[in-house]
């Protein structure tokens, strides 16, 4: 198969420190004299309150941290931040909400997995595109190359978010209590899918009260179990609004033959090659996570927050992503007697940190937006420059008060101090760059191997369709008749709570189909025609 890799500079740089950019985040005093040679003090801008909306739980020391940064910059940016905190269940329907009545926000996290494909369409949020690359912008243009804005421009060609990124993915794994898995006979670590369950048998066999494994209950099992198979050019996925499409190309790449989606009848996944010519075979994990749902909580479904499920002691495993490891481990041990955290890479080529072992589309998950409504946008994207002139800025929110929450060791690590608890800041939402990563100085080996491959060009892969996006203008109302269907469906799915899901599958389809799944079927053909027209690939 081809695989087109592309080289993209932030890659190499994301583990060292960026250069800090040339200005200075204080305004120079000039001499008092008298007379024409009299140099005048720069007058700050007139205050302003900048009102953004993230998700998650309030760090309990932001306050001081937005007091330390509001004294750093009141004779410069003199502005001040105030941010609304939703539950992570609600947010994406109070971004709607708020954008539906106008109410005034400056900031939104925003991404695709919220509400970014409908609102951008709709001209929610503004273009952002002359913030980037611009010298009167210096922090933005120093963090964010030119390479990394062209990826994550929308259909559009235009940039309508800050994208957040540390690594290109953030490697998904199964955290394991390290102390439970040595006390039921397993000396080694867990390194594959038949060990894993053996060691799920012997938690419920001899750990009553305890479940095997902690998931979230509208994520699931999530990659869990997913077949590796080597990629086809010709036939690429496309999940949108719940439902996974099948696009099948021509070989040359030229063409759009067919859309299959999922539920369709036999007849029509009999026209894609295998293993992909039937529902079962394209999807062979479905089976998998309803024989697994065993492992899981009785009411998973209704599971908002797995991980704290797991540090009070009730699970012997929980599903994450490598990046929380550090505080994950520390939390852990803090929390639980002589309790110790490893890691279980799902995946085998990257677990062998194999290298193109990962697909990518080069695009971050995680976003701001600015509203198209805010009166205030030149000031938004000034504080954002702001945080990203320097580490002193970036990590001010990122990690809290040095010395108070956190110390520095050497470039590009830190040390967590005793009052790190107190600020647990969700940096995928609002703070995370490619060149001002820092690893904790006390990260093992193992770990530390997995983030430094995370971070070479040369894991990651593009495949066919990578840079496609797709519009839903055109069918924003069938796109969203179908989502609020499929979507419990897929939760039921995911959890491993669906036995039979082929027939289920199919009379789904057939609901989805009364509500336009047939024209975003079509709608997907002509844009994804379009862009390979376009040159596209």
């Amino acid at each position: 198969m081809k695989r087109k890799v592309l080289t993209v500079s932030l890659l190499s740089v994301a583990l060292v420190v960026s250069a800090a950019a040339c200005s200075s985040n204080k305004v120079e005093q000039g001499t008092p004299s008298t007379g024409t040679n009299a140099v005048s003090t720069p007058q700050p801008p007139k205050a302003v309150t900048l009102k953004g909306m993230l998700f998650g739980d309030e760090p309990k020391d932001l306050p001081i941290v937005l007091e330390e940064f509001e004294s750093r910059t009141k004779d410069t940016l003199n502005t001040k931040l105030v941010i609304q905190w939703n539950p992570p269940s609600d947010h994406k329907q109070k971004v709607k909400l708020m954008m539906a009545a106008g109410e005034e926000v400056d900031f939104v996290f925003d991404a695709d997995f919220q509400n970014l494909r409908e609102l951008i369409p709709q001209g929610a949020y503004a273009q952002l595109d002359k913030y980037f690359n611009n010298d009167e912008y210096p922090g933005l243009k120093a963090a964010f190359s030119p390479e990394f804005i062209e990826m994550n421009k929308r259909y559009d060609d235009h940039l309508y978010t800050i994208p957040f990124t540390q690594y290109f993915f953030d490697i998904p794994v199964v955290y394991i209590r390290k102390d439970l898995r040595e006390k039921l006979g397993f000396s080694e670590p867990i390194s594959s899918y038949e060990e894993l369950q053996q060691y799920y048998e012997k938690v419920l066999e001899s750990e009553k009260g305890i479940t095997p494994l902690a998931v979230r209950g509208n994520g699931g099992f999530q990659e869990m179990l997913a077949p590796e198979r080597e990629e086809l050019d010709t036939v690429r996925p496309l999940n949108l609004g719940g439902v996974i499409y099948y696009v099948h190309l021509s070989d040359d790449l030229k063409q759009v033959q067919d859309v299959v989606a999922f539920g369709d009848d036999a007849s029509a996944w009999a026209k894609l090659p295998a293993p992909l010519d039937t529902m079962k075979t394209a999807f062979a994990q479905y089976d998998k996570w309803a024989e697994w749902s065993k492992y899981l909580e009785k009411d998973v479904l209704s599971q908002k927050d797995h991980k704290a499920y797991f540090m009070s002691g009730k699970a012997a495993s929980y599903y994450g992503t490598i990046s929380s490891y550090a505080a994950d481990k520390k939390k852990l041990q803090e929390t639980i007697a002589d309790a110790d955290l490893e890691f279980f890479v799902l995946k085998d080529k990257i677990r062998n940190m194999e290298p193109q072992a990962i697909s990518t589309s080069y695009k971050s998950n995680n976003s701001i937006a600015i509203p198209v409504s805010s009166k205030n946008i030149d000031r938004t994207m000034k504080f954002f420059d702001w945080l990203f002139q320097s580490r002193e800025n970036h990590d001010l929110f990122e990690y809290g008060i040095e010395g108070k929450h956190w110390e520095p060791v050497g470039e590009n690590q830190l040390k967590l101090l005793d009052e790190s608890d107190n600020y647990v800041f969700p940096g995928y939402e609002f703070s995370w760059n490619p060149n001002m990563i820092r690893l904790p100085a006390d990260l093992d080996e193992t770990a530390k191997s997995y983030f430094e491959y995370s971070a070479k060009e040369d894991t990651y892969y593009a495949p066919v369709l990578a840079k496609f996006t797709f519009d839903t203008s055109n069918v924003k109302g069938e796109f969203a008749n179908v989502q609020s269907k499929a979507d419990p469906f897929v939760q039921t799915l995911k959890a491993g709570q669906v036995k039979d899901w082929e027939a289920e599958a199919v009379a789904l389809n057939k609901e989805l189909k009364a509500l336009g799944l047939d024209t975003i079927r079509e709608e997907i053909k002509t844009q994804v025609q379009t862009y390979l027209d376009a040159g596209g690939k």
